[in-house]
């Protein structure tokens, strides 16, 4: 075999790649972006936190999460104004309203109509659709397409599931061990009262005891002093 055949053998083909990196960033997103969506496990946002305004009660934009759609689109900016959502007005909108209709399934669009002040000029109006995706979604889904993406977005789905069903498993354990504890202090205390009452009933039977030869002890004197007087009768 040639040098070049040996370094052809040990290279990797690009799905052989992509299925590690898929795994890898699968373990990364269960500890990372799940812990910005509180809609559903399933759902995500496009990288946008709002913020109500206290001036006049609208959604602005506070931070965008590098690496998200919203940022690598380029267009939206801290401060921009959200005016509809799916072309739905959002005025009068919570937070909580915004981010349950917000978040959706990786990979889908969602359409944002955003309003920015220019200062003293006429507000900059503009429609924009972004793909609802963690970064890292993102991230694969350009570099690997949508197929792949979906591939990562199971693993994740799956993993969280498995999260899940050891956060019941643990509990579960910890309920045991609770009760396995209370049981075994119940067995203690019921050991040292059979030991308490044990050592009553001992010192019932010595005081017992002890009454029962004081008894005959006074019967024996007593009897004794019977058989003396008898005697004293004949003399």
């Amino acid at each position: 075999m040639s040098v070049t055949d040996s370094r052809a053998s040990k290279l990797r083909t690009p799905k052989e790649v992509a299925s590690e990196w898929l795994l890898a960033q699968a373990e990364v997103e269960v500890g990372s972006w799940s812990g910005l969506d509180e809609s559903g496990p399933d759902k995500v946002g496009v990288g946008l936190f709002f913020r109500i305004s206290p001036e006049d009660g609208s959604l602005r934009v506070v931070s965008i999460v590098p690496g998200s759609s919203a940022h690598k689109s380029g267009l939206v900016r801290v401060n921009d104004m959200l005016a509809r959502l799916d072309d739905e007005s959002v005025q009068g909108w919570s937070l909580h309203q915004l981010r349950t209709t917000l978040h959706g399934p990786p990979g889908s669009f969602v359409a944002l109509n955003m309003t920015r002040d220019v200062g003293g000029q006429e507000p900059f109006n503009f429609k924009i659709d972004l793909m609802r995706g963690s970064p890292y979604f993102i991230q694969f889904q350009d570099r690997y397409g949508t197929a792949n993406a979906a591939q990562l977005n199971a693993l994740i789905l799956q993993k969280r599931e498995e999260q899940k069903f050891l956060m019941i498993i643990e509990k579960q354990l910890k309920l045991e061990q609770a009760r396995l504890v209370e049981v075994q202090q119940r067995k203690r205390d019921a050991v040292e009262t059979e030991r308490q009452l044990l050592m009553k009933f001992e010192s019932l039977q010595r005081d017992y005891d002890e009454e029962v030869e004081n008894k005959k002890k006074d019967d024996a004197d007593y009897n004794f002093l019977i058989g003396e007087n008898k005697k004293g009768m004949f003399w």
